[in-house]
């Protein structure tokens, strides 16, 4: 039942994680009850004490309420390629809750939506399509530990390719609360910004695991028929107690007939709805490359214009060594914000000095461009020599929106490179680090 506000859906969260769940107890005195009321009457006639007695009694009758709350805030992220495996792929999540006044197995069914807007997530954005393959496949589960692994005990199932899934919780007792969790595969072809959108549908069932079609106060489950009965005060009748959401995509599944229906979910209908979503995210590819500039025998590799110079440096001590490392948005549509680089140089006590430590910094030149793979695709990197010639003995960072490389410091002590700002990186841009290293030659 969706009937959080986005606000409302992360207070859900958090109460969850401090072991509390956003629900009410179950519903009073247990049904099945006996509750007898007894009267009893003494008198004296003519001097004579006399006594009567009179009882009556009732049966509390099943009052029978499951609620679906998803813990998700917003759209739960994924990445292309990814495979539906618990424990390391973000999972949707769920709270099933049995607010009944009597256990009552519960038939959890997930209808695979496409791409379905969901009230208090973030607007689809462009001309949404749903996230590959189609129909989805992964994995549900009841997390019971909330581990986000499927322990023994959980009951799983494979997403069916009808676009419908189903799990039996077999005997859900009064106030307990299970987590259902959903991984999905992505295919690698995804592009940013697609979505998949899932509505979790509980219902009550019968002890054979089949859902009620209907109470016994003329309410009727999707596809099902009831009557009211009059009450029977030595029997216990059944009555849906369930509130509907106020969202249009929180719809109702007739398990009469097998069917999802584009009815929002209603009250008293003995089930309960509540819808949540993947979004794709952005994949940034990394690549690392390393030359050598400069020896003190073949001397400099370029030629002071960025082209070759024909001298073939090598790595003895007294070389002087070019590092880049690239980043690239390999994802089409869909930025990654707040990209940083951290890099170990390499052991700078010891085997290399950071910087040109070994000639006048005129003396070394460094080429227009370097190539290598980020991604597993070829990378062409062009690089700001006009500003990283000013000081070779810095870590120079060209973010991917920016138009020149600038200047950072190593790090104290044994230098290091910490969150160099690659910044925003759009779909298809790149950014880097570049530096230098001398070879001890001590």
């Amino acid at each position: 039942m969706q009937y959080l506000t986005k606000r409302g859906r992360l207070l859900a969260c958090l109460v969850a994680g401090l072991g509390v769940h956003p629900f009410a107890h179950a519903e009073g005195t247990n049904s099945g009850t006996v509750v007898t009321n007894s009267v009893s009457l003494s008198y004296e006639v003519n001097s004579v004490v006399q006594s009567g007695s009179a009882s009556v009694a009732f049966t509390v009758d099943r009052k029978l309420n499951v609620d679906v709350v998803t813990q998700n805030a917003d759209w739960v992220t994924a990445v292309p390629g990814q495979t539906a495996t618990p424990g390391t792929a973000n999972a949707l999540d769920y709270l099933v809750a049995n607010r009944s006044n009597d256990s009552a197995p519960v038939l959890v069914t997930l209808v695979d939506r496409s791409v379905q807007a969901i009230t208090g997530f973030s607007a689809l954005a462009g001309s949404p399509s749903a996230i590959p393959p189609a129909p989805a496949t992964g994995t549900i589960w009841s997390d019971l530990n909330d581990d986000n692994v499927i322990d023994p005990g959980e009951v799983s199932a494979a997403l069916n390719a009808t676009g419908v899934t189903q799990l039996l919780l077999p005997a859900m007792a009064e106030d307990s609360v299970t987590n259902i969790k959903v991984v999905v595969d992505v295919d690698g072809t995804a592009v940013a910004s697609q979505y998949r959108s899932f509505t979790l549908v509980a219902a009550i069932a019968d002890g054979s695991g089949v859902a009620l079609t209907g109470d016994n106060s003329g309410n009727a489950a999707p596809g099902g028929s009831a009557t009211n009965v009059a009450n029977d005060l030595n029997a216990v009748e059944i009555i849906f107690a369930d509130a509907g959401s106020a969202n249009a995509e929180d719809i109702q599944y007739d398990h009469v007939n097998g069917a999802a229906l584009a009815t929002p979910d209603g009250e008293f209908d003995g089930q309960s709805a509540d819808t949540s979503g993947f979004i794709t995210l952005a994949t940034l590819a990394l690549g690392k490359h390393v030359e050598v500039l400069y020896d003190p025998i073949s001397e400099n590799a370029y030629n002071g214009s960025g082209a070759s110079s024909g001298n073939t440096p090598k790595s003895i001590p007294g070389a002087v060594l070019l590092y880049v490392i690239g980043v690239s948005n390999i994802t089409a549509g869909l930025s990654a914000v707040s990209v940083a680089i951290d890099d170990d140089v390499p052991d700078s006590a010891n085997e290399v000095l950071v910087g040109d430590q070994a000639n006048p910094v005129t003396t070394i030149d460094l080429p227009t461009s370097v190539t290598f793979d980020v991604g597993g695709s070829p990378t062409t990197i062009t690089l700001d020599r006009t500003s990283i010639l000013t000081n070779l003995d810095q870590v120079w960072v060209k973010a991917c929106s920016a138009a020149s490389a600038t200047a950072q410091a190593f790090g104290a002590g044994d230098p290091e490179i910490d969150d160099a700002p690659i910044g925003t990186c759009a779909a298809g841009e790149t950014g880097y680090i570049a530096y230098l290293v001398t070879i001890n030659d001590a």
